[in-house]
C-alpha cells in the first residue's frame, strides 16, 4: 500500500506511531491538520461513515417540530414524525436539487440563496424553487404541473431517509447506508453518566460559530486533554488542576472516550466564581460532585459534565483548516424555572468566554504551526493520554477506508 493509491500525501504506516499509549505515541503527521486531500478523504471515510451528533431530542417536543442542520457536507432535516419517532432526511429536493431549507429571500445583500439552520413546527416542507411539497415523513405530496410527464408518480419520490439514533437525549445521524448501531459501543459512558441522567436534561438554544479558523481535530484535542488546564488557564482553572486528570482505558470497540478531572472542592464550576451557580444535578453522589467529566463521541460530539449542569459542543468541518462549532448547556427542567435562571446562565456563558479567549488564539496558533515545515510530531504527557486514544480511533477508520478502497468497495469516495 502506498500514498498514491489513495491520493493521500503519506502512507498509512506513517500514522501508526500515533496510536496506543501516551508513553510511546507521537503526534499525527502535521498534514492531517491542513491538507485538502486529507480533508476530502476524511469527509467520506470519517464523516460519511460515523455517527454525527446534530442536536437534542427535547428540542423536538411536538409532532412536526423540526430543525435543519449541516453535517458531513450534507444539509439535513430532523423532525419529530410521531410521539415516539424522530426522523432525519436529506433536505435536497428530488426535483432539481435545491434544498427545501434554502433561503432565497435574504435581505442581507447576499445574492446567493443558501441552506440555513432553521427550526420550527411544520406540517410539510416546500421547495422554494418549483414548490414541490413533502410531508413531514419526507414523502412527496405535491408537484405542480407534472401531470403530463410520462411515468411520473408522486408516491415513488421522497426525501432520502438518513439513519437516526438517540443516545442520552442526543440525536445522531449516519450518512452511510448500513451503519453499525451506536448505543452498544457506549456502555462505558452510560455507566459513568448513569446518575447524571443526561437524557432527562433539557438544552438551551445552541450558539453556533461558523468557520472557526482551525482544523476540527485541533478542537477535539484541546477540549479533551488536561495538560494545558493548569498552564494556559492558570487562575481560572485552578479549581480543577491538571494533576487531578484521569482517563478511562480505551478499547477498539469503544464508540467514545472520556476522562475525569478531580476538583479541589465539591461543586466547582466553569464560571467567574469557580463554584456551582445552580442546584446540583439530582441523584449524583458526593464524589461525582467533586469532578468534571469530559467525553468525546468522535468525530462530532464533545460533552462536559460538572456538578450543576452539562455542556456540549458539536464540530462540523467546513474545510481543511476550518470547522463550524455549536455549543449549549444542559440543565434539569426544574433549574430552568429558577427566578434568576437567565441571569445565572449569562454568568455561566461569561465563564466559558474566559476560556475561549485563551483557547481560540492558541488553537489558531497551533493551526499555523502545523503548516510549518518545522511542524513536530511531539511526544505526549500522561495528562494528554486521551489524544493517542483519539488517534487510535482515527487511524483505525483511515485504515478501514483504505482497505475498502483497495478491495474495490469505495466507501462513497
Amino acid at each position: 500500500m502506498n500514498a498514491i493509491s489513495t491520493n493521500l500525501p503519506f502512507a498509512i504506516e506513517e500514522l501508526l506511531p500515533s496510536r496506543g499509549n501516551f508513553t510511546e505515541a507521537v503526534g499525527l503527521p502535521p498534514s492531517v491538520y491542513h491538507n485538502e486531500q486529507i480533508y476530502e478523504f476524511e469527509m467520506e471515510a470519517i464523516f460519511g461513515q460515523e455517527w454525527l451528533c446534530v442536536g437534542r431530542s427535547e428540542s423536538l417536543g411536538e409532532v412536526g417540530d423540526f430543525f435543519s442542520r449541516s453535517c458531513g457536507g450534507e444539509q439535513i432535516i430532523v423532525v419529530r414524525t410521531s410521539e415516539t419517532e424522530i426522523r432525519a432526511m436529506s433536505a435536497v429536493c428530488q426535483h432539481r436539487g435545491l434544498c427545501v431549507t434554502a433561503d432565497i429571500d435574504r435581505d442581507d445583500g447576499d445574492l446567493f440563496g443558501t441552506p440555513v439552520h432553521i427550526s420550527g413546527n411544520a406540517r410539510q416542507f416546500r421547495c422554494p424553487y418549483h414548490h414541490w411539497v413533502y410531508d413531514i415523513d419526507g414523502q412527496l405530496v405535491g408537484a405542480p404541473e407534472m401531470s403530463q410527464t410520462a411515468g411520473f408518480e408522486k408516491s415513488s419520490i421522497s426525501l432520502p431517509k438518513i439513519p437516526t439514533e438517540i443516545w442520552q437525549g442526543f440525536v445522531f445521524v449516519n450518512l452511510s447506508n448500513s451503519p453499525r448501531p451506536l448505543a452498544p459501543s457506549l456502555a462505558k459512558l452510560d455507566a459513568v453518566l448513569e446518575n447524571h441522567d443526561l437524557g432527562g436534561l433539557i438544552t438551551v438554544d445552541p450558539i453556533t460559530i461558523p468557520d472557526v479558523p482551525f482544523n476540527w481535530k485541533i478542537m477535539i484535542e484541546n477540549f479533551m486533554e488536561g495538560y494545558h488546564n493548569s498552564r494556559l488557564h492558570s487562575g481560572i482553572h485552578d479549581f480543577a488542576p491538571s494533576s487531578g486528570i484521569w482517563y478511562s482505558p480505551y478499547e477498539q470497540s469503544d464508540g467514545g472516550m472520556y476522562g475525569l478531572n478531580r476538583t479541589l472542592e465539591t461543586g466547582g464550576g466553569f464560571n467567574p466564581t469557580n463554584r456551582a451557580l445552580f442546584p446540583f444535578l439530582p441523584n449524583t453522589t458526593e464524589a461525582e460532585r467533586q469532578q468534571v467529566i469530559f467525553a468525546l463521541l468522535p468525530p462530532s460530539l464533545l460533552i462536559g459534565v460538572q456538578s450543576d449542569s452539562a455542556f456540549w459542543f458539536t464540530v462540523d468541518p467546513t474545510g481543511p483548516k476550518t470547522h463550524s462549532l455549536s455549543m449549549a448547556y444542559l440543565f434539569p427542567e426544574e433549574t430552568t424555572k429558577l427566578p434568576l435562571f437567565d441571569k445565572l446562565l449569562e454568568s455561566a456563558i461569561q465563564g466559558v468566554s474566559y476560556f475561549n479567549a485563551q483557547d481560540m488564539p492558541t488553537n489558531v496558533g497551533v493551526q499555523q504551526g502545523m503548516e510549518s515545515r518545522f511542524a513536530p510530531r511531539g511526544n505526549y504527557s500522561w495528562q494528554e493520554a486521551v489524544i493517542p486514544q483519539f488517534n487510535s480511533w482515527l487511524v483505525e477508520r483511515y485504515s478501514r477506508a483504505i482497505r475498502d478502497l483497495e478491495s474495490g468497495d469505495r466507501v462513497g469516495l
